[in-house]
């Protein structure tokens, strides 16, 4: 049994509940780590013994509850890549509209495969590579269909706009800080839970994007530390997830779990900022001499000191 079917099982009760063996029927707990550029999701799942996970696998799950994991799934997933992908300051929020909207959906993915090789022929110009991108196409209030980017960074932002031809186009650096990416990602997935039409994803990405990082472990949390977990997440959960990141700032810490299921998923956000970075490359820095300094690849031999970045 996957944490996909366990969170179906925790989104409602079902109407026969299978009945717990005599023995503990946790055998350890999982623990998914997702790294996605500063972005680091933890996700804590018990694995059950054999003859309960065959049971639970069995247990019918409604179509509803199914739905809407998959559409929290999806919003995951979304957010994961543009994280990995995309930075705060560099890279753009991008929309554009129809002066006359297309009714039919395929005229709209048309057009913006065009837009993006007008900018990826811009971008050639100037020995840039392929533009990353994920985006969404949705209807507006009106019902007009437009496209929301993300997308990589490189050209001017008038130039940006000026590549549409269709109608309008607004294109903004992304905002640094706690809402900036993320609130862009929740504006952007806002719409997951709508009907579409069979056959049509809920997003569309490149095929150069960089895929979150992900490892996992049978004892990085162990059965005893997810139960004090489920038993209180504000004050134990924090300190145990703390002490197990000590290097990453904890911003939420989410519990799920039912009377009728043992163990508990948990899923934790945490993040690594810019300023622990500084910290730490301080620290690197204190413990080399003045000369290897100097000597870094790409340093200033007279200032010692990398070159700056290229602002986008």
């Amino acid at each position: 049994m996957d944490d996909r079917l366990l969170e179906r099982l925790l989104e409602e009760r079902p109407d026969e509940v299978p009945e717990r063996p005599p023995r503990e029927p946790v055998l350890f707990c999982k623990t998914r780590t997702v790294r996605s550029g500063s972005l680091v999701e933890i996700e804590c799942y018990p694995v059950y013994i054999g003859s309960y996970r065959r049971q639970l696998e069995r247990v019918r799950v409604s179509p509803e509850a199914m739905r809407i994991v998959n559409d929290r799934n999806a919003r995951k997933r979304f957010e994961r890549l543009a994280e990995a992908n995309f930075e705060p300051g560099k890279d753009y929020a991008l929309t554009l509209t129809y002066a006359t909207a297309p009714e039919d959906p395929a005229e709209c993915e048309r057009e913006l495969r065009n837009y993006r090789a007008r900018v990826d022929r811009a971008r050639k110009k100037l020995g840039l590579p392929r533009a990353k991108c994920i985006g969404v196409i949705e209807y507006g209030k009106k019902g007009r269909l437009h496209h929301h980017l993300i997308i990589e960074g490189g050209l001017d932002r008038d130039v940006m706009e000026r590549l549409w031809t269709k109608g309008y186009a607004n294109c903004d650096r992304i905002q640094r800080g706690p809402g900036g990416l993320a609130g862009l990602c929740k504006y952007l997935t806002k719409g997951f839970s709508a009907k579409r039409e069979k056959g049509r994803h809920r997003y569309f990405f490149t095929r150069n994007l960089v895929q979150p990082r992900i490892t996992e472990s049978r004892t990085r949390i162990s059965r005893r530390q997810a139960e004090r977990i489920r038993e209180d997440a504000t004050i134990a959960g924090e300190m145990i997830i703390r002490k197990k990141w000590p290097e990453l700032e904890l911003e939420s810490l989410t519990v799920r779990a039912s009377e009728w299921l043992p163990g508990a998923y948990i899923y934790g956000r945490l993040r690594r900022h810019e300023r622990a970075d500084e910290q730490g490359a301080d620290m690197r820095a204190a413990r080399l001499g003045p000369g290897e300094r100097r000597g870094e690849p790409g340093g200033d031999p007279q200032r010692g000191r990398g070159p700056a970045g290229a602002a986008g």
